[in-house]
Parts: C-alpha cells; sequence; structure tokens
C-alpha cells in the first residue's frame, strides 16, 4: 500500500503576538488566504480526505488549519504539540509511530522542519527538481507531498519519493 505524507508550513504570520511569545502569534490575513489555497490544491489533487491531521500547538499552525478545513475532510484531528520545538529526525520518529490503517497523514508545521524532513525523507524516485526547490526552503502556506510503499514504521531517511511542491 502507498501512503501520503503531505507536511504543510503554516500560512503568513503576524510579526508580534498579544502574549509576547512566538508560540502566541496569529495567522496574518495573507496566511489565511495561503492556508486555504493550500487545502484547495491538495483536495484538487484528491487529498481532500486525510486519515490524520497533526497540527503543531502553537497558535497560527491551529489557525492554519483553520483555514484549511472547509475544503478538506479528515478521519481524526490532533494537536500534536512535540510539533512546535521538533527537529527533522523527531518528525520523522513521530510520523513512523503513525497506526498502519491510516494511509494519509497531514503534518502542520514549522520551518526549518518542513523542508529538513521532505529533504531528509526524500530518496529514489523523488522529481530532481521538486528537490531542489524543497532544499531552497518552504515557504508559508507550502504543501509538499511525499509518498512511502509499505507500512510507516519503515519510514526512515530517503525511504519516500518526494512528488509534489505547492507554492500558493
Amino acid at each position: 500500500m502507498t501512503r501520503t505524507l503531505v507536511l504543510v508550513r503554516h500560512g503568513k504570520a503576524e510579526v508580534g503576538s498579544t502574549d509576547g511569545t512566538d508560540h502566541g502569534r496569529a495567522l496574518a490575513p495573507r496566511g489565511a488566504a495561503q492556508s486555504a489555497s493550500t487545502a484547495a490544491w491538495l483536495a484538487e489533487r484528491g487529498l481532500d480526505a486525510p486519515d490524520l491531521v497533526l497540527v503543531s500547538s502553537a497558535l497560527r499552525t491551529a489557525q492554519t488549519w483553520a483555514a484549511m478545513a472547509p475544503a478538506l475532510h479528515p478521519g481524526t484531528v490532533r494537536e500534536e504539540p512535540a510539533l512546535y520545538d521538533t527537529s527533522s529526525e523527531e518528525l520523522v520518529h513521530l510520523v513512523a509511530g503513525t497506526p498502519d490503517e491510516v494511509a494519509s497523514v497531514v503534518l502542520v508545521g514549522h520551518e526549518p522542519v518542513v523542508s529538513g524532513a521532505a529533504d531528509a525523507l526524500a530518496g529514489g524516485g523523488s522529481d530532481g527538481a521538486l528537490l531542489a526547490r524543497v532544499r531552497a526552503g518552504v515557504g508559508t502556506g507550502d504543501a509538499v507531498v511525499l509518498e512511502l510503499d509499505g507500512p510507516w514504521s519503515g519510514l526512515q531517511l530517503g525511504s519516500a519519493r518526494l512528488v509534489a511542491h505547492h507554492r500558493p
């Protein structure tokens, strides 16, 4: 079975926050538009019904998902606090623990983890031009789509194919 992992960077956020923390930064109006555009792109690609959505605990990622949700029909949506301050390696480990009955995962997180994880996971069969774009950095509201043949537990560095990159 081919499994799909969609890594989404939150939309453009406000510079400051009302509580003075990075964690509390809100999505800017441009970020909400980016997020809706990314959700529409996922729906056009037939990726509109992810089995599992994992969202960082930061305000801007929760608001990104809220702007995406009307176009998507997920099975389970779960806040994942570890996504706020993690590494690419820890992200891979987190996703590798996904139950086998889950065929598709959308993860809403942050840079540089999104581009770093996509780069680290991309192996044979990945589109070279897409990989070069991802290595240059994933912009706000971007989505990166990877595919994995086999169980999530087999997810490791170089085990997935980078198949798409959307920039709203």
